[in-house]
């Protein structure tokens, strides 16, 4: 069956044969075939859907009216996750110098790896052209093998960055003003230690956040103002410890409120007897902070938790999805259709897979930081503004109908970075795809050793953690470059001052070494000035390392079957059956809370 599989799919893609009959065929044996299938990474058996045939076969690209089909994966869900999240480094920076002009400069590639780097204006400017790379595809060599070599000597850009004013240390961003150390963000002000901010504000240490102000420590706000050490609260404001709450003001340790005001641990106070407790609490003192976040992290497992957080969606699974339809297994999704294996996808989504960080994204398979529009991508990374057509290509902005691009502005008609005629790309590429099916490497996404980063800066090491012997093992890459200030005269946290009152001035000039790593970090100067105006300790971990607490607040992206601990229905959530606290179906959510 194979043998008949390979040739017929052959005679498709030569345009020998390409009747309704043989493609039925087709997909008849591929599901037969490919049903059920054993990762050949880490050997667990997943399955390929007749629907997931069907989006394979609707992505498949088209050159001169002839349609070469996508082969199905050959990875697991979560093995294909790990292999594209190797090349999402967010949050790795780097002091080093631009490859052309000498300028000193802030980068996402680290100064020790094997690659040209210019600065943001230099590598949009007219001063050098991608198209100097170019070279003819070698039918004699594997495509990776070629593809490597072209992104080890293509300029990379300096950072993933546009519209930023007064933001040196920022990254995966866009139109954001006077912020540090943000990751993964568009349109903000004054914010700092936080990944996945939208339209927020003087935000501190806070993971997804859309339209908030003066939050700090929390994870999962919408709509919210002055809250603090708080989880998945939408539309509060002067909040302290609170988790699920919605339409509420002025609560302190609640959890599952609704439309509620001035409850102390979900009991209802008068206003005065309410100030009268948070002042008492004295929670500009680092141990107390301490000891009540110890304390409420245990109070909440006593409520249910809703089995996913989905809002306005129809036929949909997996958890933070909003305003969707027919999404599947997929996460911190925004306005998606027809789509499944999706994470952090926000508007104007429709019929993709295996794809993550995208916007504005149409007809796209296996594709990383993709979109601002985007269509008929298939196996790329940094691809934006208007792309449409492209295959196996790495940072090439604003590019059509290429194949096998790196660092290429506006191309069209490119293979390895060699213009061709539209007749001789389309006569071309076809070759490719014949001598990348023979190879095994058509339908496979980028090998993890053609990233430029390894596995410790990149976003793999949050969904997939692995020690350092580990990776090698797996065949990744790993840093041993420090990003850490100085840490010869490192202060101990114990040394700290324990309230924020008792901070002078001096703290600025003072190295400070995580209490838990041992990482060495400063504190600046807006910084602190934001920690007194809004009485809030002096935090005790490095910012990587509040960075991983406040992700350890989140459920991981893997759902699992098991049943709702009130009425017993199935359900598939991400609270595993051997959680403690209760997990509630939507219906006996809503009963219980509303």
């Amino acid at each position: 069956m194979f043998v008949f599989l390979f040739f017929l799919s052959h005679f498709w893609d030569a345009g020998l044969c390409n009747c309704q009959d043989c493609l039925l065929a087709v997909f008849f044996l591929l599901k037969l075939q490919y049903m059920k299938n054993t990762c050949k990474q880490c050997g667990v058996g997943f399955q390929i859907s007749e629907e997931d045939l069907k989006f394979y076969d609707k992505v498949s690209p088209v050159i001169s009216g002839k349609k070469f089909l996508v082969s199905p994966p050959t990875l697991c869900p979560d093995c294909r996750l790990q292999r594209r999240l190797v090349w999402r480094n967010e949050r790795g920076l780097y002091r080093r110098k631009c490859s052309k002009t000498g300028k000193e400069m802030i980068s996402w590639i680290s100064p020790d790896k094997p690659y040209k780097v210019y600065t943001n204006d230099v590598w949009w400017g007219d001063n050098w052209d991608a198209l100097d790379y170019g070279r003819e595809f070698d039918f004699s060599r594997p495509f990776f093998d070629q593809f490597k070599e072209l992104i080890e000597e293509v300029p990379w850009l300096g950072l993933l960055i546009d519209k930023v004013t007064n933001s040196d240390f920022v990254n995966f961003c866009l139109n954001v003003k006077n912020c540090y150390l943000t990751y993964g963000s568009n349109n903000n002000e004054d914010s700092m230690y936080s990944s996945y901010l939208t339209h927020c504000e003087d935000c501190v240490d806070v993971l997804h956040g859309d339209d908030c102000q003066l939050c700090y420590d929390s994870v999962d706000l919408v709509k919210c103002y002055s809250c603090k050490y708080s989880v998945r609260c939408n539309n509060c404001s002067d909040l302290l410890f609170c988790e699920n709450c919605q339409n509420c003001r002025n609560c302190f340790g609640c959890v599952n409120l609704v439309a509620k005001e001035y409850h102390f641990l979900n009991e209802s106070l008068s206003k005065a007897e309410y100030e009268s407790k948070i002042k008492s609490l004295d929670l500009g003192a680092y141990s107390k902070v301490r000891d009540v976040k110890k304390g409420f992290l245990k109070y909440r497992l006593e409520f249910p938790k809703k089995y996913a957080n989905i809002l306005n969606c129809e036929n949909c699974s997996g958890d933070s999805l909003s305003n969707s339809k027919n999404v599947h297994d997929s996460y911190d999704v925004i306005g998606a259709e027809d789509c499944r294996w999706i994470i952090l996808g926000h508007g104007g989504i429709k019929d993709c897979y295996d794809s993550n960080g995208i916007e504005d994204l149409e007809l796209c398979y296996e594709t990383v930081t993709n979109g601002a529009p985007t269509s008929r991508i298939l196996f790329s990374t940094y691809i934006w503004k208007g792309v449409h057509n492209v295959l196996y290509s790495v940072l090439s902005p604003a590019s059509t109908d290429c194949f096998g691009v790196m660092g290429l502005h506006r191309g069209k008609y490119c293979i390895l970075n060699k213009q061709y005629t539209k007749e001789e790309y389309e006569a071309l590429v076809p070759r490719i795809i014949e001598h990348m099916r023979k190879t095994g490497e058509w339908g496979e996404f980028f090998p993890a050793d053609l990233s430029p980063f390894s596995y410790n800066e990149t976003s793999a090491l949050d969904y997939y953690p692995l020690s350092r012997e580990d990776a090698l093992k797996k065949g990744f890459k790993w840093s041993d470059v420090s990003r850490d200030v100085n840490a010869d005269n490192a202060i101990e946290v114990s040394k700290l001052p324990d309230d924020i009152s008792d901070v002078d001035d001096n703290i600025l000039d003072k190295v400070i070494k995580c209490e838990l790593t041992g990482r060495s970090f400063k504190i600046n100067s807006k910084e602190l000035a934001y920690y007194r105006m809004y009485n809030v300790p002096l935090p005790h971990f490095h910012p990587d390392q509040r960075y991983v607490e406040r992700m350890k607040l989140r459920n991981s992206h893997k759902l699992c079957d098991r049943k709702c601990d009130k009425c017993f229905a199935e359900i598939r959530s991400t609270y595993k059956p051997d959680r403690l606290e209760p997990v509630y179906c939507e219906k006996c959510y809503q009963e219980e809370v509303y």
